[in-house]
């Protein structure tokens, strides 16, 4: 009888553990799911991280399986993917702005946040933001995608949005505020959030404000990607524009990277 290499076993039991979770899953929960001990799982993952096989989320540090397992036929969703790839291009705008950014996508139903760089940056707040659902008529992200959506998608959107309660119904059934909203961000390029629009918990009294640019591939929006501030850090009314050139530099940057992963 051939021996069976153990570490390879536990490998791919974990492998499969983060395949079947129902949400990337944390070092504690692959271990209730595997009954692997935990500095078992710790030096499995380091391997499988070296090998590309799996990522840890910047901004929530749960694991995902990496893309390179599509082509070994594993369900890897588009938007871990996308988080992913995106993960230096957000770690190196942190480094150069220090303040964070957020990248997030359209799910069919909403805005997603999927990845972010608030953990690496000394000047944040709301560090656990992946898989908050950002407003798309307030939040300088949903506003960014909107804008730059196709005509067919922007309906969709709307049609979703009026069918909400409350306020962000209404303003989506509001024709002129719509076509005003969509042509003053077209007209600067990004999207800005609404000055008091952030409803998580801050640990701060001060004003945060927002940008978001549009990650385009080949003509068609594929995500946004914001820079957060604190308003009172500047005097200068320039700083938007500040921001905005270095986050145009990173939008094509990824456009880049999506178009030559897929992801479009």
């Amino acid at each position: 009888m051939v021996k069976q290499i153990r570490a390879l076993a536990r490998g791919l039991e974990v492998v499969e553990a983060i395949q079947r979770a129902p949400q990337p899953p944390t070092l504690e929960e692959l271990h209730r799911a595997t009954g692997i001990d935990r500095a078992t799982i710790l030096r499995v993952l380091a391997t499988l991280e070296a090998a590309r096989w799996v990522y840890r989320g910047m901004g929530d540090k749960r694991y995902r399986l990496a893309y390179v397992l599509q082509e070994l036929g594993y369900g890897v969703s588009v938007y871990d993917v996308i988080a992913q790839v995106s993960a230096p291009v957000l770690d190196a705008l942190q480094q150069d702005l220090l303040w964070p950014s957020d990248i997030a996508v359209y799910d069919g139903e909403g805005m997603a946040i999927i990845e972010t760089s608030r953990r690496r940056s000394p000047m944040t707040v709301n560090r656990e933001i992946v898989g908050y659902k950002p407003s798309i008529l307030r939040s300088a992200m949903g506003r960014c995608f909107l804008a730059f959506s196709d005509d067919r998608r922007r309906a969709h959107i709307l049609e979703t949005l009026q069918r909400q309660p409350g306020e962000e119904g209404r303003l989506a059934a509001d024709e002129a505020y719509v076509t005003a909203l969509v042509a003053e961000v077209r007209a600067c390029g990004y999207g800005r959030r609404e000055p008091g629009s952030w409803v998580l918990p801050a640990y701060r009294d001060e004003e945060f404000r927002a940008i978001a640019v549009p990650v385009m591939v080949m003509g068609d929006i594929q995500a946004a990607l914001n820079v957060v501030w604190i308003q009172e850090a500047y005097a200068d009314q320039e700083v938007e524009q500040t921001f905005y050139r270095r986050l145009k530099v990173a939008t094509e940057e990824l456009g880049k990277i999506f178009e030559a992963q897929g992801l479009y």
